[in-house]
């Protein structure tokens, strides 16, 4: 199901712009890749304040004319509404992007939309019986340094400029990993391949020790040239849920080495589609708390889950 500049269109394979568009010929364009909750098609999209946040201040950094918040939400929820009888719920791909005109410089500032939509399952209770040893569970996992990331006023947006990013996942599949993690120009872990990244801080965290609970997270900075990931940021800002273990949680925006990712005992992913991944985790007291952790936080992400 597609919709163009508010038009649906039923057919995912009906032209709908010429070869002089811009996104086309030189990745003029922004992107959101959004999460919508069916709840008895109801629909919903837990995280739009944080997508739009992103997308508003990549439009004005592109210099695009502005569209109203409520205008694209309830385009993305129009389309979802077009699709009939079904219970899953849907990854919405919203694409801005400048409208037709100029070579390399453009000749106008319109801002021009398609949405995308497909069917994905619905987020679940994390259940410890997916993960079948439940001590030392490790996905395997790559670094990419071949086309380091950099920090820009540009590089927090998601744009249709990813050769990073393609190059990152086309090297996993090829190592048959599950996971690749993009390093920046310094040599330091910048994102994972299409998620955000969290480890464990083992100097500071305690997860063993019974008298103090604590588990000290550290993500990297944008400044180390990631995207601004809105599951992280959400998590940034709700990170204190309560949870069944009573476990001390903070986490702490720091540069990450790969010495560090590699030594420490939780790794933890995070985007809007999939919710929080685990990637690593080292013993069975530690997957119990994340799971309790998790849970409680994809209930305050998007209410509630079976």
């Amino acid at each position: 199901m597609l919709n163009y500049n508010g038009k649906i269109y039923t057919d995912k394979n009906t032209p709908l712009f010429s070869a002089q568009n811009r996104a086309f010929s030189y990745a003029d364009a922004l992107f959101e890749t959004i999460r919508i909750r069916n709840n008895n098609l109801n629909y919903s999209i837990p995280l739009w304040d944080y997508h739009f946040k992103r997308l508003s201040k990549g439009m004005a950094a592109y210099g695009y004319d502005k569209l109203a918040s409520n205008f694209l939400k309830n385009e993305i929820l129009k389309t979802a509404y077009s699709i009939k009888s079904t219970k899953s719920d849907f990854k919405a791909r919203l694409t801005v992007f400048r409208g037709e005109g100029g070579l390399y410089t453009p000749t106008n500032s319109n801002a021009e939309f398609v949405i995308v939509l497909q069917e994905i399952p619905k987020l679940t209770i994390f259940d410890t019986n997916t993960i079948e040893n439940l001590e030392n569970f490790q996905r395997s996992y790559v670094f990419f340094d071949e086309l380091p990331l950099f920090f820009s006023n540009f590089s927090a947006f998601k744009k249709t400029d990813a050769l990073p990013y393609i190059l990152a996942g086309k090297s996993r599949k090829e190592q048959q990993a599950d996971e690749v993690f993009l390093l920046n120009n310094n040599d330091k872990i910048a994102e994972a391949g299409a998620a955000n990244v969290f480890i464990l801080d083992t100097k500071i965290s305690n997860p063993n020790n019974s008298k103090q609970n604590q588990f000290h997270f550290i993500t990297p900075p944008t400044s180390e040239g990631g995207v601004m990931g809105t599951m992280r940021n959400y998590i940034l800002d709700n990170y204190k849920v309560d949870n069944q273990n009573k476990v001390e949680i903070s986490i702490e925006e720091k540069t990450i080495t790969k010495t560090e990712l590699n030594q420490s005992e939780i790794i933890f992913t995070t985007n809007a589609v999939q919710s929080i991944q685990i990637i690593k985790i080292t013993t069975q007291k530690q997957l119990e708390i994340m799971k309790n952790w998790i849970n409680e936080m994809n209930r305050a992400f998007i209410g509630d889950i079976s």
